[in-house]
């Protein structure tokens, strides 16, 4: 018989512990997954419900909820919701209350300072009261019916993964968190705070004549066409006695007398932020309508998919709702009721970015806790405030007010529609969408909205096709240049009112047989210009007018081609003034950097991931830029140049500006403001190609047939613990190779800056098409998947065929949904 040593079986007995230990963890891993996956199959009792409910979940986790109460259906919304994407709904809430600290710990606090200083929490506390009080009955009941279920998934304990790992509890919702949520998604949407301070700098720096040259203002711009609705016709007799204003952009009577500083900070602080929270932003959209006699089955045809930051998980929550009352399918922001998007068997409705200019920025003169306006001195309004953090103190500040709305600086307040206009309807717009039996419903409940302001995209199956610029707008006196900061002391600076609906850019059945939109400029209104921080359009939109006015036989398939069409006619006739400007200048080119500039004679603007021609024009674009630009900071800016121009050139501004610089050889921009001698544009943008060619050598090799765009235009969709070790690349999905433009219209967005690099940060965040002839045949896909959940089988299952160009049905067939259905829930009293 064999003897061990003590020593040896002390060994063993450790490693059988040890072994014995490792089984007990992956048993208990095991378990804590099974156990922490999201029940399909749940049986709920509630007595918040009047009759039984049953949830239908298909192949893709879909909720198809039957119910004989909306009441009823809207409970069950609310738990399904809470049970997929209650991390997310988290987040949404405490963005727009400023309350990330107390979940996220002391490096939210400067965020959530930043973001209570803005008001949103603020406007909740007000709205919530007027809601509670004014608001229709039935849409009360939804929303409250809506936060029941949210609030039963919270009190049963099954806490998702995210707050096991930061060790605390949720907290359950309220309206007032509903209305903190939309106050971020209004605060997402404005591009203002990263876009005017710059401007305001650039103005005063660098002065009128560089500044003419640059697209400020839609000239040049693809516009959407204004060409009214009925409704218009009975406002007419008011139209006439309305101000008019102007389209130019650059004035020169803010200033008065306020001293001038430099305020670009804000927008460095915009944009730190935005980097730092865990939440993502809108960012664009395309959306358009083709009416009966442009398609081949003769009924209405939409799109829309709604550019948003990428995140994990995805935006949208997709369901469909069945009462006696209501039926609809719906695409749910977090913790939100209503769908902002949709549709029924009768109607489709969907958004995108109006991009209106809904925020200034007074410069206020300040003398300890009083404001001059009008040569009195009055008394700023101070609020405290304590933001609770998890792990920390308590920290305490004061938020210090104008009348035009809170100091984001020591002197520069903000107004903004959204805290400035005295209703906040916009969920009993989201509401009147979704239930509205026809056209003029719709337009009804469009005209609630005030902020932010949304392109509203409409068809049905009466061959009504409409679009509807919706937000409130303000009257602005003439001279004020909403792009830069406003001299606040003098009361001729501020708003006088608001324009009725009516006076909003709006199109209903139009001659043309098609509405459409792509965050481009609308056309003036009886004169007046609405100023906004708009896309030039003539990428997407000019492509949507091209596409749809060249044939009247479309199908959902070919509208889904264009969704996919990654070809950019602007970056097209960029790199051909490029060319030219290279073949004329003095410089005399290496053949490696010949035969690259000969590899882009005839790039045709497509963007597929194999490509090596929108990898060399991106980067001969952003050198291009610098070499025109970047001089003339240094020069006004010295030690903050590099930084001033880079905020400059994260501004759609920029963008914009650089065809029109291309085509303007004697502007100043080209010529080098350090030096005696006078440049030419020829030189700088052959100057430009030599460095992007380098550039590219040094990050991807010498050989340029490996300069692949996919080895650079990458995505991943990053979940709000993404920096967390191990478990960050876990929750997260990606990364994706892709291919696509920077802007066409399949956009995925990347900003061109000093380092080499394309990480994609933004761009569908859902791709719809409905064609009226077969409403169950509509079909739509989601970036990643339709659960928050990681240990759901849905989690991520969409992705490779959102980043395949591939869609799935949205289906409201029953006989369809049984089908393809994967579990059954119900809930009875």
């Amino acid at each position: 018989m064999r003897t061990f040593r003590p020593q040896t079986r002390a060994m063993i007995n450790v490693l059988k512990a040890l072994g014995l230990l490792l089984v007990l963890l992956l048993a208990y891993l095991v378990y804590f997954a099974q156990t922490s996956q999201t029940d399909y199959n749940f049986i709920l009792q509630s007595e918040t419900v009047s009759a039984p409910v049953e949830v239908v979940f298909d192949d893709m986790a879909v909720p198809h909820i039957y119910a004989e109460r909306e009441s009823d259906a809207m409970f069950a919304l609310g738990y399904v919701h809470a049970s997929e994407r209650l991390w997310q709904m988290d987040l949404l809430r405490r963005a727009g209350a400023g309350e990330l600290s107390a979940l996220l710990g002391p490096d939210m606090v400067q965020n959530d300072q930043y973001l209570r200083t803005l008001g949103m929490r603020e406007a909740a506390d007000r709205v919530t009261i007027l809601f509670n009080q004014d608001a229709p009955a039935r849409i009360q009941e939804g929303m409250a019916q809506y936060l029941a279920g949210v609030n039963r998934f919270i009190a049963e304990g099954r806490t998702p993964l995210e707050y096991q790992l930061v060790g605390l509890d949720p907290e359950p919702f309220d309206t007032h968190d509903i209305y903190c949520a939309t106050g971020f998604m209004a605060y997402s949407f404005a591009i203002h705070l990263k876009t005017e301070p710059i401007l305001d700098w650039m103005k005063e720096n660098l002065g009128p004549d560089y500044m003419a040259d640059l697209a400020l203002g839609p000239d040049g711009f693809t516009r959407i066409p204004d060409t009214g609705s009925p409704a218009r016709a009975r406002w007419d007799s008011m139209m006439t006695l309305m101000p008019v204003t102007s389209s130019a952009e650059l004035k020169t009577t803010n200033r008065g007398t306020s001293e001038w500083r430099d305020i670009t900070s804000l927008a460095s602080l915009a944009h730190e932020m935005d980097a730092l929270r865990p939440v993502p932003q809108w960012l664009g959209s395309n959306a358009w309508v083709i009416g009966g006699d442009r398609t081949a089955s003769g009924k209405v045809l939409f799109c829309n998919d709604a550019h948003m930051g990428y995140a994990q998980p995805s935006v949208w929550y997709e369901a469909h709702i069945v009462t006696p009352e209501v039926e609809y399918y719906g695409n749910h922001l977090a913790g939100l009721p209503f769908p902002a998007i949709g549709h029924t068997r009768h109607h489709s409705w969907g958004i995108t970015m109006f991009v209106n200019d809904d925020m200034d920025l007074y410069r206020e003169t300040i003398e300890g806790d009083r404001y001059l306006h009008d040569g009195a001195w009055l008394d700023l309004e101070l609020q405290d405030e304590t933001i609770e953090v998890a792990g920390g103190d308590p920290v305490n500040f004061t938020i210090r007010k104008t009348h035009h709305g809170p100091l984001i600086e020591d002197d520069i307040a903000l107004w903004w529609t959204y805290t400035q206009y005295p209703d906040n309807r916009i969920h009993e717009a989201f509401f009147g969408f979704s239930r509205a039996k026809d056209m003029a419903d719709v337009e009804r409940s469009a005209a609630l909205i005030h902020a932010p302001g949304i392109n509203l995209m409409y068809g049905d199956d009466s061959g009504n096709i409409a679009w509807w610029a919706s937000a409130k707008l303000p009257v602005r006196p003439a001279h004020v240049d909403t792009k830069t900061a406003i001299d606040g002391t003098d009361s001729t600076n501020d708003p006088t009112g608001w324009y009725p609906f009516a006076f909003n850019p709006q199109s209903v059945n139009p001659p043309s047989g098609y509405v459409y939109s792509a965050n481009n400029a609308p056309d003036s209104v009886k004169g007046v210009y609405h100023p906004g921080h708009y896309y030039s359009g003539n990428t997407r939109g000019a492509g949507i007018i091209e596409a749809i006015e060249a044939k009247d036989d479309w199908t959902l398939a070919d509208a889904q081609a264009l969704q996919l069409d990654h070809h950019s006619p602007v970056y097209t006739r960029n790199c051909a003034m490029l060319v030219a400007l290279a073949d004329a200048s003095n410089e005399t080119f290496t053949a490696e950097v010949s035969e690259a500039l000969e590899s882009l004679r005839n790039w045709d603007g497509s963007h597929t991931g194999e490509q090596t021609e929108p990898t060399l024009y991106y980067r001969w674009m952003y050198r291009t830029i610098q070499g025109a630009m970047e001089d003339e900071f240094i020069q006004a800016a010295g030690a903050e140049a590099a930084e001033k121009f880079e905020t400059w050139h994260r501004t759609i501004a920029s963008e914009n500006s650089f065809p029109r610089l291309l085509q303007n050889p004697a502007s100043p921009w080209w010529d080098h403001a350090a030096t005696e001698e006078t440049e030419g544009i020829a030189d700088i943008a052959a100057t430009a190609l030599t460095q992007a060619h380098a550039d590219l050598r040094e990050t991807l090799g010498h050989d340029p047939a490996n300069w692949r765009y996919d080895r650079l235009h990458t995505v991943s969709h990053r979940h709000a613990m993404a920096d967390v070790p191990v478990l960050g690349n876990w929750l997260s999905v990606g990364p994706f190779e892709l291919g696509a433009a920077k802007d066409a219209l399949c956009k995925y967005e990347f900003k061109l800056k000093k380092e080499v690099d394309y990480s994609i940060f933004s761009g569908p965040s859902m791709r719809i098409g409905i064609d009226f002839a077969d409403v169950d045949a509509a079909e739509s896909i989601l970036p990643t998947g339709q659960s928050g959940n990681v240990f759901s089988d849905f989690y991520d299952n969409q992705a490779p065929l959102y980043h395949a160009g591939r869609f799935r049905q949205m289906r409201m067939n029953r006989a369809d949904i049984e089908a393809h259905t994967i579990a059954r829930s119900t809930i009875t009293p």
